[in-house]
């Protein structure tokens, strides 16, 4: 028979498409050869009548699926600047009655922080996540952001301060983690503690941070 012997050839070849087209074709191609052996022909012909629908359903999968796999992929668009960005900006949320020393470049701070995406309103790094063990970090060092040695400078033991950072003193481009390409950032900052001024101390010449509590990426 015509119809089942196309279908013995491209049996194999379901394998490859969907799997269920084979599966039916072997069922109603053995529902067939039982009717045509037990004599009712009937019932083979109509077998074979689903067989060849099904060969017109499976070529029809096929075909789409060809099309689709050889349709040209639409490119990734790139994330590009944004149009409209902040502007850089500190404010003093709370400043101690006494102020005995004050951050300077070289100083060694530990800090408490919360990060925001301004965008999204969304936290995406906290001191308070590691069991609120602050962040310990050398101002004027690369340990922080560039916004953090601009906003941190001259800040006193207890004071609080809101940092507004535009992307290009953030993560810029790149991005961080929990931090998409070109986002404007919120930081709320506490100055815990603040060591005395060591003109001696070098700035680390590497981006990782000496503080063992976080990286610079996850600020």
């Amino acid at each position: 028979m015509r119809a089942v012997f196309a279908c013995s050839l491209v049996l194999a070849a379901g394998r490859a498409a969907k799997v269920d087209y084979a599966t039916k074709l072997q069922q109603t191609l053995g529902s067939a050869s039982i009717a045509e052996k037990s004599g009712d022909h009937s019932k083979a012909l109509a077998k074979i009548g689903e067989l060849e629908a099904l060969l017109v359903q499976w070529r029809d999968a096929l075909k789409a699926a060809q099309q689709e796999a050889e349709s040209p992929k639409e490119e990734e668009v790139a994330v590009g600047p944004p149009d409209e960005t902040i502007e850089f900006s500190m404010k003093q949320m709370h400043v101690p009655d006494n102020c005995a020393r004050v951050s300077q470049t070289g100083s060694t701070m530990k800090v408490h922080y919360v990060g925001k995406l301004i965008k999204s309103k969304k936290m995406f790094a906290s001191s308070f996540h590691t069991g609120s063990q602050p962040f310990k970090f050398i101002l004027g060092s690369t340990d922080g952001i560039d916004a953090w040695n601009q906003g941190l400078e001259g800040m006193c033991e207890g004071e609080r301060r809101r940092l507004m950072v535009p992307w290009t003193l953030g993560y810029g481009a790149k991005g961080g983690k929990g931090v998409p390409p070109y986002s404007d950032l919120q930081y709320d900052i506490e100055l815990v503690e603040l060591s005395s001024f060591n003109s001696k101390s070098k700035t680390p010449s590497s981006g990782k941070p000496k503080s063992k509590t976080k990286r610079k990426s996850e600020l």
